[in-house]
């Protein structure tokens, strides 16, 4: 019993601190709007401050344009820390209101201060790479310390937190551990993905392009998606880019893919695996030689092999074919390459199928389309999910085959999907400049385009009945 309460009483304390360290740390870090804690020293007494706000408290011409517009972008990442104070100081104030704490506050608060800790950091470490590479001598105040030490304490009471949640709630320990598992993956899918999206969400706001690019960025709010929905090739854009996913998926990435698993897994083996081979070549080719077969393949007599077969059927004035037909070579080409991955997962798939229940079914009589119909098909339905979630994503943003076949063409936005065009926007000067805040803002679209594709694909597949724990019933 005194042990209880020994353990009640040191328990109560690490709460408390956790929560006051939250608070302590929001206030800090809230400082940080109102206080310029970096600051370059110039000549002639001419100051350029960098605050974390990302305001200027004096003009920036005192340092040369381009480490200038560089030390104004640097500067937008300090953003972070007043964020992350804002963060800490409600969730220390909901952990101080009676039945509102949660267990995940303090997982939360970890995760705001660690990326908040790696911006803040980045954005100081280029300031004063700025300000070696300019002879400028820095005034490292000790606001910016305090700024690191807040966000350490924002980190310790976050952990204090989760010491306590996962002591006092074995259900939540339960999912630290699964979290604890997962945090490798986890990192990965931050680091490549999220924090990709977030940096390509905030440049979509400016209007950098290489016009301006040595100059201090301008942020113009939502004026580029308003551009794009604007850009009267828009809808022909939207059109093509679903038309060829559409088709490549419905045709090859899944159903020839499909076709041709169920063809292989019932012959030979070695007869299967020679053929699977040959489906794997053209993914294997490199792009550009493969592209190069397919237009000689299409090319004007005497040098197209497909004319030349024509013509040994008395066929004439037969034309270069990718022009008169590209989006049937579009989606040739891109099919045949998708077909091969579904191809490999589905026989894999088909051939984990128990034994034991095709035999069972062939005893009642079933014949091979009864067996494809009632139990290679619906044990399919997880591989199913991954081929077509993962090959749609794949053509939402693939566009290399189409640049090297046709570049969008032939005339104005042909065969464009959406991935082209922000490439095209963003990388090459077919459109002025290259306006990469442009092309940040068709690609951040087509982003949020793939992540409703892939949750409505986990509801079609009822994703949550695919994982769930088997039923096994103790005799």
């Amino acid at each position: 019993m005194v042990t209880n309460q020994t353990e009640t009483a040191i328990q109560v304390p690490r709460a408390g601190r956790g929560r006051w360290l939250l608070l302590a740390a929001g206030l800090l870090l809230l400082g940080c709007i109102v206080l310029p804690w970096l600051r370059f020293v110039i000549v002639a007494d001419q100051r350029v401050a960098l605050s974390l706000t990302g305001q200027q408290a004096a003009t920036i011409g005192a340092i040369e344009t381009t480490d200038g517009g560089l030390l104004y972008r640097s500067s937008f990442w300090l953003l972070f820390a007043p964020l992350a104070g804002a963060i800490g100081l409600a969730l220390g104030a909901i952990n101080l209101l009676p039945g509102r704490s949660a267990p995940w506050h303090g997982l939360f608060a970890v995760l705001v201060s660690v990326t908040a800790s790696v911006a803040v950091w980045g954005a100081f470490a280029a300031s004063q790479e700025i300000a070696q590479k300019q002879k400028v001598a820095v005034e490292a105040q000790w606001g910016l310390s305090v700024a690191f030490l807040a966000l350490l304490l924002l980190l310790v009471g976050g952990l204090i937190l989760l010491r306590e949640a996962s002591g006092q709630k074995p259900a939540f320990r339960a999912a630290l551990d699964a979290l604890n598992f997962m945090a490798p993956g986890s990192l990965l899918v931050i680091v490549f993905f999220f924090l990709p999206a977030l940096i390509l969400f905030i440049l979509s706001l400016t209007d950098l392009s290489s016009a301006n690019f040595s100059e201090p960025w301008t942020y113009v709010g939502f004026d580029n998606y308003k551009r794009m929905f604007s850009d009267r090739f828009f809808p022909k854009i939207l059109r093509n880019t679903f038309q060829y996913v559409i088709l490549t998926l419905l045709f090859f990435n899944v159903g020839l893919a499909l076709l041709l698993a169920l063809l292989t897994a019932h012959v030979s083996r070695r007869v299967g695996f020679f053929f699977r081979l040959l489906w794997l070549l053209p993914r294997i080719t490199p792009s550009v030689v493969y592209i190069v077969m397919w237009q000689r393949i299409a090319q004007q007599p005497p040098y197209g092999i497909l004319n030349q077969i024509l013509g040994l059927f008395g066929v004439e004035n037969q034309p270069y074919w990718i022009p008169e037909s590209p989006w049937v070579f579009v989606v040739l080409v891109n099919g045949f390459v998708g077909a091969s991955f579904g191809m490999i997962i589905f026989t894999s798939a088909i051939e984990a199928i128990p034994a034991d229940l095709i035999i069972a079914a062939k005893v009642d009589g079933a014949g091979n389309l009864a067996l494809i119909r009632d139990i290679t098909l619906p044990l399919l339905r997880w591989p199913l999910l991954f081929v077509v979630t993962y090959q749609t994503l794949s053509l939402l943003v693939s566009f290399e085959y189409i640049l090297l076949l046709t570049n969008g063409g032939p005339g104005l936005f042909t065969t464009e999907v959406w991935a082209l065009t922000a490439y095209k926007r963003a990388l090459q000067t077919y459109f002025g400049s290259n306006q990469w805040a442009y092309g940040a803002a068709w690609g951040f679209v087509l982003v949020l385009i793939g992540a409703i594709l892939s949750v409505t694909y986990l509801r079609v597949f009822r994703f949550n009945d695919l994982v769930q724990e088997p039923k096994i019933d103790v005799l």
